[in-house]
């Protein structure tokens, strides 16, 4: 759930000290709320996308994106009984996993 004003809720490092990408993901991901600088918007014929609203930087974090992590043979499965559309292919620690939005 988003609060009604993200830009209240901004993370800010000490002046002169940059927080890691780890560090501010940690804080957003703890306090349950999206970092400013993004938007729902519906992308036809797909659905619904993520839009940004301003630029990040290579490394930045971005999103916490909420679902159950997949083995890539539990999301081959589940896709092949009902393809959602809402599934994707990660990798994480070196595995090939898929991401299911929905849950």
């Amino acid at each position: 759930m988003c609060p009604e004003n993200p830009e209240n809720y901004k993370m800010r490092p000490r002046r002169g000290v940059k927080s890691s990408p780890v560090d501010v993901a940690k804080q957003f991901v703890t306090k349950k709320i999206d970092m400013p600088g993004f938007e729902v918007e519906n992308i036809p014929p797909t659905g619904r996308g993520v839009i940004t609203q301003k630029p990040f930087q290579n490394g930045d974090f971005l999103l916490h994106y909420h679902g159950q992590l997949l083995t890539w043979e539990e999301g081959d499965r589940l896709e092949e009984r009902n393809s959602t559309g809402f599934r994707f292919f990660i990798k994480f620690k070196g595995k090939r996993c898929w991401k299911e939005a929905e849950a």
